[in-house]
């Protein structure tokens, strides 16, 4: 190479080295950590975990959680399952990637599962296990690129906020029938009345963080509605066994661009929603935040006027909820 190509090249001046880019990637990081938490994540899902977690029964359902259901679905996982690789449905592969990137953490093991007949996705991690997302192939021939971005952003996002034992705990309610169901339970005692509702009072504020986390890896987040409820009308049942039979997008939109244009004390919700219509449109009020646009610096933020700041967000995204918050 010529002296004048050399000098010239300014890639030369970058410092590749792991100590650089460890210091880099943790100024990056924490600028978006408040108070111990991940500065999108909605406060309530923080609050109603930290509550469950002094709850008695918690600790020896946590416990049964992590060293035996936990460990046998990995393993279960890791001899019988796919893993998504560069070689190896590399579109998923590069889906979880471009979703790590954008969330700023490391990168899961993706598994795909043949062995179920479901459209299914989740996450599992430990302190012995590494973070993973699994979905099952149905989702990989059925869903598009957007849809699969959505859902494995917000698994990234559970990953990233400490949902998986909630999540584990979950699969002993009765909620539905729908309910996934792991390997392995080895908790036997019946979960007392208090964790069973205060769990099933968590989802719903834990469904909002993993809706942003999804929104700040979409492409378009914008498209939030429309990617969402093209997954469920598709049959989709998530985690918790929810379905739907039809999702509708335009009714969404509409809804979010009348409750945007309201006052937050005047904020008065359609009582007639659904509990994924509320979902939708609560989630759907973190395009207007300041936070997405502080992830997303290649977005162009909205007009002052029209934006909201993150507490402002969790109270509307509260409201629309219709569960007071915590």
């Amino acid at each position: 190479m010529s002296e004048s190509l050399e000098t010239g090249n300014p890639l030369l001046e970058i410092d590749t080295g792991f100590d650089s880019y460890l210091n880099a990637y943790t100024r990056s990081f924490e600028k978006h950590m408040s108070g111990g938490q991940l500065d999108y994540a909605f406060e309530s899902d923080y609050a109603v975990r930290q509550k469950i977690s002094g709850l008695g029964g918690w600790g020896r359902l946590t416990r049964a959680i992590t060293t035996t259901d936990i460990s046998a679905e990995a393993k279960h996982l890791f001899m019988k399952c796919d893993q998504a690789g560069a070689l190896k449905y590399p579109e998923i592969y590069n889906l979880a990637k471009k979703c790590a990137e954008r969330l700023e953490l490391n990168l899961p093991i993706v598994f795909v599962r043949s062995d179920i007949e479901k459209p299914l996705i989740y996450s599992i991690e430990s302190e012995l296990i590494d973070p993973c997302i699994v979905l099952s192939d149905w989702l990989v021939h059925i869903c598009t690129q957007d849809e699969l971005n959505l859902l494995i952003g917000a698994e990234c996002g559970r990953l990233q906020n400490g949902h998986t034992n909630y999540n584990w705990a979950f699969t002993y309610l009765n909620y539905n029938k729908n309910v996934y169901v792991p390997i392995e339970r080895s908790y036997k005692p019946a979960v007392n009345n208090q964790l069973v509702r205060s769990l099933i009072e968590w989802m719903k504020y834990a469904d909002i963080t993993a809706d942003r986390a999804a929104m700040i890896c979409l492409d378009e987040p914008g498209r939030f509605c429309e990617i969402i409820s093209s997954v469920y009308t598709k049959g989709f049942i998530d985690f918790y066994g929810r379905k739907v039979d039809r999702l509708d997008a335009a009714k969404l939109l509409a809804l979010s661009d009348v409750y945007s244009s309201q006052n937050t004390r005047a904020l008065k919700v359609d009582d007639s929603l659904t509990e994924l219509e509320r979902r939708a449109v609560a989630s759907n009020e973190f395009l207007r935040c300041d936070l997405l646009f502080d992830w997303r610096a290649d977005l162009e933020r909205p007009q002052q006027g029209q934006r909201i700041n993150s507490q402002t967000c969790d109270v509307r995204s509260s409201m629309l909820l219709g569960t007071g918050g915590q």
